[in-house]
């Protein structure tokens, strides 16, 4: 196995692999940009940071489309958000049953359900803010800060909160009804 030594100085190259571990990116997609930048400067006989500029600025317009993390990060949003609409459907069964002052649900009591799904889906949405773009739906494009439109603000931030707040809503309805 050879190991590449790069032509990239390490005050310029560190920010930059950051920038990008910071958007996403996966191993792989960093390799492939650390190859194109030392390409660039062995054929340009330049400093990165001449030739490239800021290491930040220049991560930014990188291209981490289909990166590897990108998928996983997909299917850490998904977990979260079936983990948060289970621990909803948990806290208002047991929150029902405690309204209508029943003994038992399914052979329990209904307090252990709503705060078993209380916390759940407390912690999901916890969970999601805590690892941020690790946990996106959409992945951020080459030179943006953030995935564009709406729907992508709404599922990449908002989702496990709005999963909080709709079993908040459903309480109310719940007590709501049986008062």
């Amino acid at each position: 196995m050879t190991i590449k030594a790069w032509h990239i100085d390490e005050e310029w190259q560190e920010p930059f692999v950051t920038a990008l571990k910071a958007r996403g990116a996966s191993a792989e997609a960093i390799g492939q940009a650390l190859g194109k930048v030392d390409d660039a400067l062995s054929a340009s006989g330049k400093k990165a940071a001449d030739h490239f500029g800021d290491p930040k600025a220049y991560a930014a317009g990188v291209d981490i489309t289909g990166s590897i993390d990108g998928r996983v990060s997909r299917i850490r949003a998904i977990l979260l958000a079936a983990a948060g609409l289970i621990g909803m459907f948990l806290t208002l069964w047991g929150f029902t049953g405690m309204v209508r002052d029943l003994d038992k649900i399914a052979g329990m009591p209904p307090v252990l359900p709503f705060v078993v799904g209380l916390v759940i889906v407390l912690a999901a949405a916890v969970a999601d803010t805590v690892l941020g773009r690790q946990a996106d739906m959409f992945q951020t494009p080459a030179g943006e800060t953030e995935a564009p439109g709406g729907l992508a603000f709404v599922l990449n931030r908002l989702a496990p909160w709005i999963i909080v707040a709709l079993t908040l809503i459903g309480m109310l309805l719940i007590w709501i009804k049986d008062h």
